[in-house]
């Protein structure tokens, strides 16, 4: 699977994915999200790579998921069979997994973003789910489990967003830095991982991931998913909803937004 929006490439020990559709912020369409688990996949069987870095072109991480092509439908094969399984591999792949973060990050690109291992951002960046605005919900109940039930409700409930460095500050991503220290500072966390013994890391990750689980995590995944799920059935059945992916459609999304806070 190829595909011009999205570009890879190795350096040493790291394997870069990055999101090329800049046009529209790097925004998300399904080749997009199966040209990345083809990636992935070939990655993890490549013994050279130690890390694997998500990155988007241009400034951007991602907007979210392309809403110009309309709602997916039907939208449980877009949950289960093209999202989905990129956000699972991130999670559990054999490798370290990294997303490095600038600008918008929202959205489905949130989503992508939060299943990596480790998340360094940029000071500057904006990161939330702010689907409520468009009549969804996350695909997936990453953000509960990552920090304080409050915070997580305020964000997920209000489609609020915060920096790079207040996400640090809240604990959901690692690390924050000044935009222009950002890939030095990954390539450092790259190359202690690369230092290190590759079984004995992956281990360690499995080790997590199980504790992670006992705790609830890999549920909270599959319920997140089987909710956005129900409320992409709801959004059929919404004239609203209708009438705003009308608006995207012929006046694009800025418009639409404008339109439902009316």
């Amino acid at each position: 699977m190829e595909t011009e929006m999205i570009q890879n490439y190795v350096e040493g020990s790291i394997g870069w994915i990055v999101l090329n559709n800049t046009r529209r912020k790097n925004a998300l369409n399904n080749d997009m999200y199966r040209c990345i688990l083809t990636i992935l996949e070939e990655y993890e069987k490549d013994e050279n790579i130690r890390t694997i870095v998500l990155k988007g072109n241009d400034g951007n991480f991602s907007a979210g998921y392309d809403l110009s092509q309309g709602l997916p439908d039907p939208y449980r094969n877009f949950v289960k069979s093209i999202c989905g399984p990129v956000v699972w591999k991130l999670w559990y792949c054999r490798k370290p997994t990294i997303s490095m973060v600038e600008g918008y990050c929202v959205g489905d690109g949130f989503d992508l973003a939060m299943a990596a291992d480790l998340v360094y951002a940029a000071e500057d960046a904006v990161l939330g789910e702010p689907e409520i605005d468009f009549f969804f919900t996350p695909d997936y109940n990453i953000l509960p489990c990552l920090i304080l039930p409050r915070k997580a409700k305020e964000m997920i409930m209000l489609g609020t967003t915060v920096s790079g460095k207040e996400a640090a500050e809240i604990g959901f991503i690692n690390k924050a830095f000044p935009r222009e220290q950002l890939e030095a500072e990954v390539g450092k966390v790259c190359n202690r991982i690369a230092s290190l013994p590759s079984e004995t890391v992956e281990v360690a990750k499995v080790g997590l991931n199980g504790a992670f689980d006992a705790q609830g995590f890999r549920n909270a995944l599959i319920y997140g998913e089987e909710i956005s799920i129900y409320n992409g059935l709801l959004s059929k059945t919404n004239p609203k909803c209708e009438l705003f992916y009308e608006t995207i459609r012929k006046k694009g999304v800025k418009a639409a937004v404008n339109l439902i806070r009316k």
